[in-house]
């Protein structure tokens, strides 16, 4: 759930940004948020004082009200744990590089937020943390529960922890209403992503200054819809999220994917998408506030809707276009992570503890400080004090998804105040892959993925924002996934999808 600023979408992600979040509080074990968690740690006889260095990307400006938030925090955290921290935002933009960087000179890093899970295992950027866990984490494993805390494992090793949010996802357009209403386009006409390209004609006629698509930060424009499960990287997937069997496949050498490069190969030729989608490091939701795009894909969720008309300061619509799917990914989008240099990881641990159990430091992160940042109202829920607005508030950062236990964030004032009741439904009612828990450990071929990442870098973006022709590029890429290695990648995954398989029965 986010408040009313600009940000960043996720990546996920990001991919599989961020996209991103909310919580489950049934199989995922998360508490309620009325009241502070059990398992929260406190100060040991002599320890030191210490300062955490706690790294994370922000999707947007970093608030000027950091600081002084981040003072708030520490005054709690310091009389728990004897510890402080240094809240370290850094735009996700420069999030990778950035990290890069930081690890291989050594820099001072205790506890990161991770989204490419198996790839930072497979180059030792993180700390096995089961022992940390158990000795130094139990309001963590209180809150995760078993099923999702089975689901960090590889080869019985946990690396990090998924926040507790939406661990589930279903996908499709989120869009400005006001255009939808202008232009009286039938939504429920849109069921695939071919049928899109009569909602993006009608905004290229009549709005020839406002793209219609836009892409995700450092991603493609199809970066965040999925058919599929990529089983940690799409280096071999299931398709179909593994219902029909488990056999992994080369999900750039599908039929379906090369159908999404044509469809979005034909938006990007007509206009309907950015011609500078690889360059552009604009977010899609900073791209939709400053009138400059109409829509996005990603990933969507119970108060999607609300949490992007916050974000962007109009009203906007989701068009859902694949049902929600609980997959390993969804799980291992955003987690938290101790770096393999850090000094003290069971400093690192604690305050993370305090992450999953302590409400006032996640509202602090969540949300800022009560009565500057934001004013509990009559029902129990939040809004801004008086005088303050999306626009003006110190405290924007607007990523509650990411911060621990979001089960313990307040509930803003035009959010369903079962927001998290209905989070829980979601996450209980998604299809489930067919891989869920099932983490692989890349490093038998750790040489390839390396080679292919390469390749996949060098590619997918031009051509999944249409500005590659695949008809040109796609056999092109196809090879060089092929030198790289990928089908030895997919055999390796295949084998271990097996075994795994196998302890399941």
């Amino acid at each position: 759930m986010k408040k009313k600023t600009g940000w960043v979408g996720a990546l996920l992600a990001l991919m599989l940004l961020v996209s991103a979040c909310g919580g489950n509080g049934n199989s995922g074990g998360a508490n309620s948020g009325n009241g502070e968690a059990a398992g929260s740690p406190t100060v040991q006889a002599g320890e030191e004082p210490y300062e955490l260095v706690v790294a994370f990307f922000v999707l947007g400006e970093v608030p000027g009200d950091l600081p002084m938030v981040q003072e708030e925090i520490n005054k709690i955290s310091k009389a728990k744990i004897n510890t402080t921290v240094k809240l370290l935002p850094i735009n996700i933009g420069a999030w990778k590089n950035q990290m890069n960087l930081m690890m291989t000179s050594g820099e001072k890093l205790d506890l990161i937020v991770v989204n490419e899970y198996s790839n930072d295992v497979t180059k030792g950027r993180l700390q096995p943390i089961n022992d940390l866990l158990e000795k130094h984490g139990q309001g963590i494993l209180e809150a995760l529960g078993p099923d999702y805390y089975n689901a960090t494992k590889i080869k019985g090793q946990s690396y990090a922890v998924p926040s507790i949010r939406d661990l589930a996802a279903d996908y499709g357009l989120v869009m400005r209403k006001d255009l939808i209403d202008k232009y009286r386009i039938d939504v429920s006409q849109v069921q695939t992503l071919e049928d899109l390209e009569m909602v993006f004609k009608a905004i290229k006629d009549n709005e020839p200054n406002l793209v219609p698509i836009t892409n995700k930060t450092n991603d493609s424009v199809l970066g965040t819809f999925s058919t599929r499960d990529s089983l940690g990287d799409n280096f071999g997937v299931l398709l179909n999220n593994g219902q029909d069997d488990l056999k992994v496949v080369n999900w750039f050498a599908t039929e379906e994917y090369a159908n999404q490069l044509r469809t979005v190969r034909k938006w990007y030729e007509a206009g309907y998408v950015l011609k500078d989608a690889v360059q552009n490091q604009e977010s899609d939701v900073a791209m939709i506030k400053a009138g400059k795009a109409a829509s996005f894909l990603g990933h969507q969720k119970p108060g999607y809707e609300a949490q992007q008309s916050r974000a962007t300061g109009m009203e906007m619509v989701a068009i859902k276009l694949a049902p929600a799917v609980a997959k390993t990914s969804t799980v291992s989008t955003i987690m938290w992570g101790v770096p393999s240099g850090a000094e003290k990881p069971e400093r690192s641990m604690q305050f993370l503890n305090l992450m999953y159990t302590d409400k006032d430091i996640i509202n602090l992160l969540d949300w800022g400080i009560e009565g500057k940042h934001y004013v509990k109202t009559d029902n129990g829920l939040i809004d801004y004090p008086e005088g303050v607005n999306a626009q003006s508030t110190g405290y924007g950062l607007n990523m509650g998804w990411m911060f621990g236990n979001q089960f313990l964030s307040h509930v803003w004032k035009s959010d369903d105040p079962d927001v998290w009741k209905a989070m829980d439904e979601f996450n209980r009612n998604a299809v489930k892959s067919k891989a869920l828990g099932f983490n692989w450990d890349p490093t038998p071929v750790k040489a390839e993925v390396t080679a292919v990442y390469n390749v996949v870098d060098q590619y997918r973006r031009g051509l999944e924002s249409g500005i590659l022709d695949p008809d040109k590029e796609l056999p092109a890429f196809l090879g060089k996934l092929q030198s790289a290695g990928i089908d030895k990648i997919i055999a390796e995954k295949q084998r271990q999808l097996d075994e795994w398989a196998q302890t399941q029965e």
